[in-house]
This record gives structure tokens, C-alpha cells and sequence, in this order.
């Protein structure tokens, strides 16, 4: 009898420690205001290249997996982020603008100009093409450096853009 007295005052020690901490946390509440702004963030207009599809789906992803915004809304944002007269716009425009066509708009927009083994090949080419001009144009080694890591950098850029989109892809369908 003595240990389960001991046991429960322990027990009610551990509840109380185990409390006070959580009292102690301080949680920001959404009550809460920020004491500056924010700059507005303007989203890139996809362009229908699907060179640049990484860059404009690391942005939108924001809107589509947002879950307070509504399909419709979701849809006009879409609308909105692609250039006027591009691939992407008549791509986008080709479905009516409802809540059940917007999922529809994004695979598409994903299967034509986000495929990984599209954007590999263009990327790839992309080095090539850098490493045939600077070949013909009989620039010495310390000429290419400059130009030759700028390139690079935007290329790794792409690649991890590429190997993050590749991850949601699989986070995405593992859920599904």
C-alpha cells in the first residue's frame, strides 16, 4: 500500500513538473501582431519554358499547398502566374475556371513542362552548349572561370530545385 502512495505522489510530482514547464514555453499566439511588415511578394509569371518550371512551381507550391485557400481562389492565382499569350497560358486557359479543373490544370502544367527526365535533358544541354561555345570561341581557362561557375551555380540551383520537386513528387504520391 506504502508503494502505490509513493507512486502517485511521484506521479502527481511529474505531472506538475512536466506542467510548469509547458507554462514556461512561450508560444507565439496568432493574436499576435508583428511589429513590422512584410514586403510584398510578387510571384514570377511562368513563361511556358520548361527551363524555368522549377523556379515558378518552388513559388506557387506555396499557394497550392496552402489549405486555407479555396480551389477557385487556388485557380485565379494560377490564372494570374502565368504570362499572357505563353505555352503555360493557353495550357492553364484550355480548362474553365472552376474548383474540379484546378487539380487538372496543375497535373498538366507538371506532365508539360515539369517531367524530371524533360528538365534533365534541358539542363544537360544547357552545360553543353556552355562548354561548346567556350570550346570554339578558344577562351583560355582563367576566361571561363567566371562564366563557367555562374553557370554552374544557376545549374546547381536547377538540379536541387529538381531534386526537391522530385521529393514532394513522392511525398505527394506516397499520401495519395
Amino acid at each position: 500500500m506504502e508503494d502505490a502512495e509513493n507512486y502517485r505522489d511521484r506521479y502527481i510530482e511529474m505531472c506538475t513538473q512536466i506542467d510548469l514547464k509547458i507554462r514556461e514555453t512561450v508560444v507565439p499566439t496568432e493574436t499576435e501582431k508583428r511589429s513590422f511588415k512584410l514586403p510584398k511578394i510578387e510571384l514570377k509569371k511562368f513563361n511556358g519554358e520548361a527551363k524555368d518550371f522549377l523556379a515558378f512551381w518552388s513559388q506557387f507550391q506555396k499557394i497550392h499547398n496552402d489549405k486555407s485557400i479555396v480551389e477557385e481562389d487556388k485557380m485565379r492565382n494560377l490564372l494570374q502566374s502565368v504570362e499572357p499569350k505563353s505555352k503555360a497560358e493557353r495550357l492553364v486557359l484550355s480548362f474553365p475556371a472552376t474548383a474540379e479543373n484546378y487539380p487538372k490544370a496543375i497535373d498538366q502544367l507538371k506532365e508539360r513542362f515539369g517531367r524530371e527526365d524533360l528538365l534533365v535533358q534541358i539542363y544537360v544541354r544547357e552545360l553543353l552548349n556552355l562548354v561548346m561555345k567556350n570550346a570554339v570561341s578558344g577562351r583560355t581557362k582563367t576566361d571561363l572561370y567566371r562564366p563557367c561557375t555562374m553557370n554552374l551555380k544557376g545549374n546547381y540551383g536547377r538540379w536541387r530545385a529538381l531534386d526537391e520537386h522530385k521529393k514532394n513528387m513522392e511525398i505527394s504520391l506516397h499520401h495519395w
